[in-house]
């Protein structure tokens, strides 16, 4: 559903001007952040890596069946332990709906897990129910009946014990993108929310969009707009001036959701 919205948007883009158009963020996000364009978004999907900034992937892996230096991966782990990534069976694995990736900077290195196209009302997220989808389809709101969500586990280094956790139902972020909300949360006081962009500038004019959306803006708990990713073209990201830390989380986000074509 996502890429076809994307695929008209791309040609009323192009069919109305020839200059290249830019999402348009929030004034509060615009007055003080980075921008960066992405590179090796539209490289081969073996061995592909993608960078933007400091930030750059050391590995990419599709329909992987083990995880990482120091996470067993979605599907395995030990329950005793609580494996916060021992969540879905391997049969999402051999469909070639997942994908791993790590990504770093200067100072980080973390371990993501990526899984599209689930239904979030059938799972139960490990044998913790303080997971984001055993909690979060009450309190947040979130989840659907829907079968296109998107889900993401982001451990930002070896030494995290709980994953951030990140959910987008790709249908409705679309098809009603100012009404949808998605999340990006670790418990029920540390979380972003999701937002669709529904705005993108050509020639210097912004304006709205007839359809779908261009990208996705993050929003802290007090609904301050902190990143944005942006799916134009080959893509840009645009992160906040907040500390290392957060932003290496958000950086993470943002690759996730640039990669998500790459399970597709």
């Amino acid at each position: 559903m996502r890429k076809y919205f994307y695929i008209i948007i791309t040609v009323m883009i192009l069919t109305s001007s020839c200059a290249p158009g830019k999402m348009v963020v929030s004034d509060e996000l615009k007055a003080g952040h980075d921008e960066y364009i992405v590179k090796g978004k539209d490289g081969t999907r073996i061995k592909q890596k993608l960078s933007f900034g400091e930030y750059a992937t050391t590995q990419i892996k599709r329909s992987w069946t083990k995880g990482g230096s120091y996470r067993s991966g979605i599907g395995y782990g030990g329950t005793a332990r609580q494996e916060w990534v021992n969540i879905i069976s391997t049969e999402y694995i051999n469909r070639k709906q997942t994908i791993r990736f790590n990504l770093a900077d200067s100072r980080y290195l973390s371990e993501v897990y990526c899984v599209s196209k689930f239904n979030a009302k059938t799972l139960e997220i490990g044998k913790n129910p303080n997971s984001l989808l055993n909690i979060g389809l009450e309190i947040l709101g979130i989840g659907s009946a829907s079968s296109s969500n998107y889900y993401v586990q982001i451990y930002t280094s070896e030494n995290d014990t709980r994953p951030w956790e990140m959910v987008i139902d790709n249908q409705l972020s679309q098809a009603k993108p100012k009404d949808y909300t998605g999340y990006l949360a670790k418990s029920k006081t540390e979380y972003y929310s999701i937002v669709p962009v529904t705005k993108m500038e050509i020639k210097g004019k912004p304006g709205n969009i007839l359809a779908g959306s261009v990208g996705f803006e993050f929003r802290d708990a007090q609904g301050r707009p902190v990143a944005a990713v942006s799916f134009i073209n080959k893509g840009m990201v645009f992160l906040g001036k907040q500390t290392a830390e957060e932003r290496f989380l958000l950086a993470n986000a943002c690759t996730a959701l640039l990669l998500q074509d790459v399970i597709e």
